[in-house]
């Protein structure tokens, strides 16, 4: 549950101030659904405290990803951090195996039909169709992308954008076990997780591990118009939640 002190802070937090007028951001509006798994990474850890610093780190190494890929993307010269080489030497790799025109990067959308704003990563051709690609540095592709990306591609049809795809982008990387018993060690928001780590062989190896590896995941999402009513329903549920701070904004 968030608190805010005062109208400014609810507003910072949760959206964007455009051309005079204050936007909800969709980030802010699918934050309502429940996320099983981040409950359970909550569980998992030692306190609140030791779970959002974790959090929070992992975002900002997820940010660094973003700003990487994004200026590679466009043809800008970018320093490469050595935390990150991996992931951005395998994007490299399947950049040479695509063909990917950016449109717009990091560009603010509006929504006046509905009344909400957000930030897309990329608007691009891949491979001879535009659509918006979503960069994600999780370790899996959720359902809820497929809310937040829809929420992006009705606000771009407003502007008389054509019919557009959407892909997910997944970025990550992992080191291998060895000892070929299945393992993988994914280092994520200063920590230490194994995955992948099935069976008596995995449970009773001494994991040596092997340099890091950077994984790409492409992944087409359908069902547009269900993601989109599941998005707007998002939206109402987040207005309710919020309303005692809603109706103070003119």
């Amino acid at each position: 549950m968030d608190f805010y002190t005062n109208i400014t802070s609810f507003k910072d937090a949760n959206g964007y101030d455009i051309e005079g007028s204050w936007y909800p951001r969709v980030t802010a509006i699918v934050s309502i659904k429940a996320k099983p798994a981040l409950y359970r990474f909550y569980a998992g850890q030692a306190s609140y405290a030791a779970a959002e610093a974790m959090k929070n780190k992992s975002a900002e190494e997820g940010t660094l990803v973003h700003e990487v890929i994004e200026k590679l993307l466009q043809g800008h010269p970018t320093a490469i951090p050595d935390t990150v080489a991996p992931v951005v030497a395998a994007f490299q790799e399947f950049q040479n195996q695509h063909r990917i025109i950016p449109h717009q990067v990091e560009t603010k959308i509006i929504s006046r039909r509905y009344g909400y704003a957000g930030t897309i990563d990329v608007l691009a051709e891949v491979d001879g169709i535009l659509g918006v690609l979503d960069i994600k540095t999780s370790q899996a592709i959720y359902r809820d992308y497929g809310i937040q990306t829809a929420a992006y591609v009705e606000a771009l049809h407003e502007t008389g954008s054509p019919s557009l795809a959407r892909w997910i982008l997944r970025l990550d990387q992992s080191r291998l076990c060895f000892n070929g018993c299945g393992a993988k060690m994914r280092e994520k928001g200063g920590t230490e997780k194994i995955r992948n780590s099935y069976g008596w062989k995995a449970k009773a190896c001494s994991h040596v591990w092997g340099p890091s590896l950077g994984e790409v995941e492409l992944k087409e999402l359908h069902g547009l118009e269900h993601d989109t009513k599941a998005f707007l329903a998002a939206k109402t549920l987040w207005e309710w939640e919020h309303h005692e701070w809603l109706s103070k904004i003119a």
